[in-house]
């Protein structure tokens, strides 16, 4: 992409945005984060672990459960949250807690809604959730089979493994919560659930600012290149089907001040890493099945891709595959049978991307044009 052209795109990207003919209220949104707020961002205490966090949550979760869970009725409500993690830190805090998500918040699709909690900010000085805010909580969808808890693990896990390709990526944390129930009409119960870093927080970290995208489909021409390929390979390598880096669906869009925007991908649970029993493709795709892989990024020499921007992201793959190995034998609670299903499932992505014949005709066959 010319200099010429990249700086035609990003004056674009901010009129629609503002609506302004100069860009100016776009600029001023996007005032560069200070020194400070990077290194604290980067400095956060929560994600700086991967060690399993206890966590209790007290609350009303009978009303909580039985509340119309429709987008615009969810409210807050009190809870206490309390903590303690391997290194010995533990605390407590009054939150507000409430609902939250799209398919999991249907009561029709899951037993327990995904939760968000509100911690308050300027209480949490010296503790492990320095800096928190507004965290969402991954949770068990239903409490009935043991299998609902290693679709978490098998989530969590593809966030971990995007983390280890780039710092571009949500970071998370696994818990063992526990819920208390503070109506007394349900006994307490535990569960393997995850939180998840703020998007402000990840944009700070990579010296960046989120942009919120309400202008209709993204011109992908505008996006970092490389970053935009790598997100479309990565999703390929866990299946994913459920997203768009045109219609921003499950996308955080961030700038930094003086690059081209990124996108940055978030729920895999329809992924086929994950293989939830609830997870379907969308009816308009060329697949049956979750698990089937089908790529959904841009042609090589489309939009501004040149094909040596990808095999430097299939160099990067290979690069990190025996680190993504490892991590994936090295967590605990994962069931075998799962862990070599998932390590195969790798496999064949690997044997992929390390065969040109095979990226033509399993992934390129399929790739989108601008336009599409």
């Amino acid at each position: 992409m010319s200099p010429l052209f990249r700086q035609t795109l990003s004056v674009a990207l901010f009129c629609v945005l503002t609506g302004g003919a100069d860009g100016s209220v776009g600029a001023q949104e996007l005032a560069p984060p200070s020194q400070e707020e990077v290194e604290a961002a980067r400095s956060a205490p929560l994600f700086a672990s991967h060690d399993l966090l206890e966590l209790t949550i007290e609350a009303d979760f009978q009303t909580l459960k039985k509340e119309d869970r429709s987008r615009d009725s969810r409210e807050e409500r009190p809870a206490v949250l309390r903590w303690s993690d391997p290194g010995g830190a533990a605390g407590s805090q009054e939150i507000q807690l409430r609902t939250r998500g799209n398919f999991r918040l249907s009561r029709r699709n899951c037993d327990f809604p995904p939760l968000r909690l509100n911690v308050k900010k300027g209480a949490t000085k010296g503790t492990l959730f320095e800096g928190q805010d507004k965290l969402k909580l991954v949770v068990t969808c239903k409490l009935g089979q043991s299998y609902w808890e290693q679709y978490v693990l098998l989530e969590y896990m593809a966030y971990r493994t995007l983390n280890v390709l780039t710092d571009r990526s949500l970071r998370v944390r696994l818990a063992s919560v526990t819920y208390v129930d503070t109506s007394g009409k349900d006994d307490p119960f535990t569960r393997l659930a995850f939180l998840i870093e703020q998007d402000e927080t990840m944009a700070l970290r990579n010296n960046a600012r989120i942009i919120e995208w309400t202008a209709g489909q993204l011109d992908p021409r505008l996006l970092d290149q490389r970053s935009a390929i790598l997100m479309d390979t990565y999703q390929y390598m866990i299946g994913n089907t459920d997203w768009s880096g045109v219609e921003m669906h499950n996308m955080i869009l961030i700038r930094t001040w003086e690059e081209v925007p990124y996108t940055i991908p978030y729920d895999f649970d329809f992924s086929g890493l994950v293989n939830a029993r609830y997870a379907t493709p969308d009816p308009s795709l060329s697949i049956s099945r979750v698990r089937q892989r089908l790529f959904r990024g841009f042609c090589p020499g489309d939009v501004n891709r040149p094909q040596a921007e990808y095999d430097a992201v299939y160099a990067l793959f290979r690069e990190k595959k025996d680190e993504i190995y490892q991590m994936w034998r090295s967590l605990e609670g994962l069931d075998e049978d799962r862990l070599k299903d998932t390590l195969k499932y790798f496999d064949e992505f690997y044997e992929t991307i390390d065969d040109p014949g095979r990226i033509e005709s399993r992934m390129m066959r399929h790739c989108r044009r601008l336009g599409d």
